[in-house]
């Protein structure tokens, strides 16, 4: 009797340890990160009409740097059909949201979303796929006219940290 259940108890362990050896390896995800850009330029748009912000969640392996992000929210470009800030009037430009992964000085990965006078909600993974570890996301509104030839003007560049 005290065989079998010392067999069953060192049957029990090695399956124990076979599973942990054989499980797949995962990224733990850090906390949500809020996340905000916007167009405001002191020459080109006090209002502001272009706006994004929304949650970063930096995937790493372990005790490393982050390998990936995932980046979730909206971008606004102002007026919105449910808009009443006359300071936002129709302009004929559009939104854009930039965001830029990088490794060091390299850019690893980017992204854009566009919108013309409504909200668009967006969700997108950075990074993962090079074998890179991230070391900062940059997040910046761009505007850009809709029916015209540029200029086109930017809001300041904003810089994150997995």
């Amino acid at each position: 009797m005290r065989s079998i259940r010392g067999a069953l108890a060192a049957t029990t362990a090695m399956l124990a340890a076979l599973t942990l050896w054989a499980a797949p390896a995962h990224a733990d995800i850090a906390p949500p990160q809020p996340f905000s850009a916007d167009s405001t330029n002191p020459y080109f748009d006090t209002c502001p009409h272009g706006i994004t912000k929304g949650t970063l969640l930096w995937q790493t392996p372990g005790p490393v740097a982050p390998i990936a992000v995932q980046v979730s929210g909206q971008v606004v470009d102002r007026p919105t059909p449910s808009s009443t800030t006359p300071s936002c009037a129709p302009d004929d430009y559009s939104s854009t949201a930039i965001f830029t992964a990088y490794s060091g000085s390299a850019v690893v990965g980017y992204k854009t979303v566009t919108v013309d006078n409504g909200v668009k909600q967006f969700q997108f993974t950075l990074g993962g796929s090079t074998g890179s570890v991230l070391t900062a996301l940059t997040v910046q509104v761009c505007r850009d006219p809709v029916h015209t030839l540029p200029p086109s003007y930017c809001g300041k560049t904003v810089t994150y940290r997995g």
